[in-house]
């Protein structure tokens, strides 16, 4: 009951500041982000229109945004939040309270980018390193519905990065469009300055070419404390190109790569709650994302077939605690990697008749990831084993669109991994087989031409990781007077079951126009939802035990707000999280849930002076997790301005300016490792030169 007297308040509260934003201003077309259009249903939706609850980020809100790390992109959605630290090699996703620190989210937010799936997992660091300038349009689906055409095990749901093309910066009779930028910020003194060339070579080649160098130091709290090892420098680059073979086939290829190298940087990326016992250590980390996507329009229906590769390499050496920590290997000069190859085809075929639209999806993966820790100090690093995962996976998703506003979503995916240790790996030998199942049913129906529900039954299952499946630990060898502190050590605990969770979710959509002014558009969905999660696998540390264990399992609800007015003149935004969970065996707050959070944003444009500016605030409620981990409630508050002539001897100017954390407030967001980045002021400023 606490649980929704608390929602309930925060709704009402957001509810009145949208509804009371004074006189508004018309213009011909007004779209709200919920009126987004989303790819990753499957179907071309708008993100409203979806039986799940859905967020586009598109171009324009990315480039406004400043962001120095990727985790800020999801300031205003609900649901989701980058945590860690603020530091670009620490941060991770979490969505309905699955993912963590500081070991990552191991596997149960599945992450893509150009359609190739990302992971990476080690100790104290995050999980995805990308420059976020590169990104044009990023999509969030929650839930585990997602799981049928990205993969088994996406408890808590999908992240789907696409980066920019030549499309995204070539307007209709442009052919060559030249971009230059520069950026600095006041907090942590830092810079970026980007090069974008994008062309239209020929009437069916579109090509575009990337370059980007991004630097900082240390960053500052609310009360000026210097947040050590959040200093960083980055270079990216970015290749694409898009070729049309026939008014029916289209090949894409994109290469992305961001290199950064840090020396004397913090072992911990993902927050300083060590104190700095671990130390300093040299660090170069790439990662690359190769991707080739092929479109076609065959007989049996739209073809769509993605090669992917992606490789990350973390290289470390010179650690100030080598040796400490009875000789422990995590500060041993090591190479750490994650490869992986994937395949996937797919075929949409559309078919329709006199009271319904059947449209069936269907496909085949095929992948391949290569996990390595390569040391002079041991042939194998027992907490993080090398191995092989190799996956198939087949999966169908069909709908049926009817007349009456009925539509039905049923969808099933199975995977089969097997998992391979290396040959150096003392633990076992034998490879580990897991088969996962995730069903699924979802629905939604259009009340009036205004109002709709929407719903979802789903299951999926994640395979335990190789991490999960071959750690161990050594059994000591005392001196004769210690036999009593000898250890048995902890095995590799290859008899893991998958994770499953069992979720349901139902919403209410409205989209009306006219509210106010003649053409102005108001979107809102509200979405409830209920997770089972069992057979959790989490570290067991008692000695002669395996190293992990299916111990824990969860009961994780949830009421997600998502609401946007756009009058021209005017705008409002405005989302509410509130996220409760538990363990069921011990009854204790779920650790992972995010603090019950709001964000609002009021804005207004002058089209006369190509201007856009507004107010933003995010409040979190105070949690508790238990005695020793409480976290106190904070509002930031945030700035933006936006010039972009049109027209003029300034065509072509581009300008952002921020100010986050107004009032510098002092504050640290409970699934962080440090305390949050206090006042701080961005200039963007940008020139397009086209021919």
């Amino acid at each position: 009951m606490a649980f929704l007297t608390h929602s309930a308040r925060l709704v009402a509260t957001t509810a009145l500041t949208v509804g009371f934003v004074g006189p508004l201003h018309a213009q011909t077309q007004n779209t709200t982000p919920l009126g987004r259009l989303l790819l990753g249903w499957g179907t071309e939706k708008v993100a409203l229109d979806t039986p799940q609850a859905t967020t586009v980020i598109d171009q324009t809100e990315i480039e406004q945004s400043q962001a120095t790390t990727v985790g800020e992109l999801f300031d205003q959605t609900a649901g989701i939040q980058a945590i860690g630290s603020e530091r670009p090699l620490g941060q991770t996703f979490n969505i309905r309270g699955f993912g963590k620190v500081p070991a990552g989210d191991e596997g149960q937010i599945i992450v893509q980018q150009d359609g190739a799936t990302k992971y990476y997992e080690q100790y104290r660091l995050g999980a995805f390193f990308a420059e976020p300038s590169s990104f044009c349009n990023i999509e969030v689906l929650r839930g585990p519905s997602s799981a049928t055409l990205y993969g088994g095990g996406a408890l808590g749901g999908v992240v789907r990065f696409e980066t920019c093309e030549a499309s995204d910066y070539l307007e209709d009779g442009q052919d060559n469009n030249l971009r230059l930028q520069l950026g600095t910020e006041t907090n942590g003194r830092g810079g970026r300055g980007t090069i974008r060339y994008a062309t239209r070579a020929t009437e069916n080649l579109e090509l575009l070419t990337t370059l980007t160098l991004h630097k900082a130091n240390d960053y500052v709290d609310g009360s000026g404390n210097e947040i050590t090892g959040s200093n960083f420098t980055a270079a990216s680059g970015l290749i694409s190109g898009r070729y049309a073979l026939s008014d029916t086939r289209s090949v894409k290829l994109s290469y992305e790569i961001w290199d950064s190298a840090l020396d004397e940087t913090s072992y911990e990326q993902t927050g300083s709650g060590s104190g700095g016992a671990f130390g300093t250590i040299d660090r170069h980390t790439t990662d690359q994302t190769l991707s080739v996507e092929l479109e076609t329009k065959e007989a049996i229906g739209a073809v769509e077939a993605t090669l992917s590769y992606s490789d990350t390499d973390v290289v470390q050496d010179n650690s100030t605690r080598q040796g400490a920590f009875g000789g422990s290997l995590l500060f041993e000069d090591t190479t750490y990697g994650y490869q992986t190859v994937s395949l996937d085809t797919r075929v949409t075929n559309e078919t329709g008749f006199n009271s319904f639209i059947n449209t069936l999806i269907y496909g085949v993966t095929v992948s391949q990831q290569v996990r390595k820790a390569e040391s002079a100090a041991a042939d194998q690093i027992n907490f993080h084993p090398e191995g092989t995962s190799t996956r198939y996976s087949v999966f169908a998703q069909n709908e049926v669109a009817f007349d009456n506003g009925l539509t039905l979503v049923p969808g099933l995916r199975l995977d089969y991994a097997i998992n391979s240790p290396d040959s150096a790996n003392a633990a076992t030998s034998d490879d580990v087989n897991v088969l996962s199942i995730s069903p699924k049913l979802a629905g939604s129906y259009d009340i009036t031409e205004s109002f709709g529900i929407f719903g979802s039954v789903s299951q999926t299952q994640r395979a335990p990781t190789l991490d999960e499946l071959f750690s161990y630990t050594q059994p000591s060898s005392p001196e004769p007077d210690d036999e009593e502190d000898a250890t048995e050590g902890e095995e590799a605990a290859t008899d893991l079951d998958p994770e499953t969770g069992l979720s349901i979710e139902f919403g209410i959509t409205s989209a009306l126009t006219g509210v106010i002014a003649d053409n102005d558009a108001l979107d809102t969905r509200v979405t409830t939802f209920f997770t089972r999660a069992k057979d959790l696998i989490a570290r067991d540390r008692t000695d002669g035990t395996p190293y992990n264990r299916n111990i824990d399992e969860a009961e994780i609800w949830g009421l997600e707000l998502e609401t946007a007015y756009d009058a021209g003149g005017i705008f409002a935004r405005a989302s509410l999280t509130d996220i409760r969970g538990k363990e069921t065996s011990s009854g204790n707050p779920w650790g992972d849930a995010q603090a019950a959070n709001v964000s609002f944003t009021l804005g207004g444009r002058n089209a006369t002076r190509s201007l856009e500016y507004g107010w933003n605030v995010r409040a979190f409620d105070e949690i508790e997790y238990s005695s020793t981990a409480k976290y106190d409630g904070y509002a930031v508050h945030n700035l933006f301005l936006d010039f972009r002539p049109r027209r003029g001897a300034l065509d072509g100017v581009e300008v952002q300016f921020g100010v986050d954390n107004v009032f510098d407030n002092l504050y640290q967001n409970s699934l962080d490792g440090d305390k949050g980045r206090g006042r701080t002021f961005r200039l963007t400023a940008a020139k397009a030169l086209v021919w």
